[in-house]
């Protein structure tokens, strides 16, 4: 358990050191806060994609459009916010079946480094399959204001 709690917090802390250093990549992130992916880097979304396919794809299907398990490049996710940082933080610690999912924890069994990439390979790929028009653009959809009566 106390090697979990390490393992977690080192995550943690590569996560947020990234996130300084890595304010001047022109990526992908939800809003300011969130950790922002160099979608851009060709290595680094190879690396992912080597990852999701030894970890991610026998659930997830290959490059991500759904299985067993949700797809993860339609950028709509079942069990966690939409931020990087949310889904990174749901591979580490998985999705356990009193939240509905039966999703392990991989933050054991992948280096952060590993998480980050898969990340960012799946964020590539979303934009390039909303690019194509593969799927809807769900970025793009603005809800309308909800109304009140008076």
């Amino acid at each position: 358990m106390i090697f979990c709690v390490k393992r977690f917090l080192s995550f943690l802390i590569l996560v947020f050191g990234i996130a300084f250093i890595g304010s001047s990549i022109a990526g992908h992130k939800m809003h300011d806060n969130d950790l922002e992916l160099d979608v851009d880097n060709a290595e680094l979304v190879a690396e992912g994609k080597y990852w999701f396919a030894r970890r991610c794809a026998f659930c997830h299907g290959g490059d991500g459009i759904g299985g067993k398990g949700p797809c993860l490049t339609c950028g709509k996710f079942t069990y966690s916010a939409n931020t990087n940082i949310d889904i990174m933080t749901t591979i580490s610690v998985g999705i356990p079946l009193n939240r509905g999912g039966s999703m392990g924890a991989f933050g054991t069994s992948m280096p952060a480094e590993a998480i980050i990439a898969v990340v960012t390979f799946m964020r590539a790929e979303e934009a390039r399959r909303i690019k194509s028009g593969e799927v809807p653009d769900p970025y793009g959809a603005q809800e309308e204001a909800m109304v009140f009566p008076e």
